[in-house]
């Protein structure tokens, strides 16, 4: 398993962590986020975070080529 799939298994364990009972009842909880709930402020940036890493892991992969 190459550093780049180790990275991407970890953040997904933190995301999974982060998304149910011990991190989201820490996290996810209190007053609102520019006149969003936090909990749906929270779940959206997990959203966008888990977007951004996503595209990363995909355009650091290897290339595959097409022979005629």
């Amino acid at each position: 398993m190459t550093l780049r799939h180790s990275l991407f298994f970890g953040y997904l364990a933190v995301c999974a962590l982060a998304l149910t009972w011990p991190g989201y009842s820490v996290f996810g909880m209190g007053g609102p986020i520019l006149g969003v709930p936090r909990p749906f402020a929270y779940n959206v940036g997990w959203v966008v975070l888990t977007f951004v890493v996503l595209l990363s892991f995909h355009l650091t992969g290897p290339r595959l080529r097409e022979e005629p």
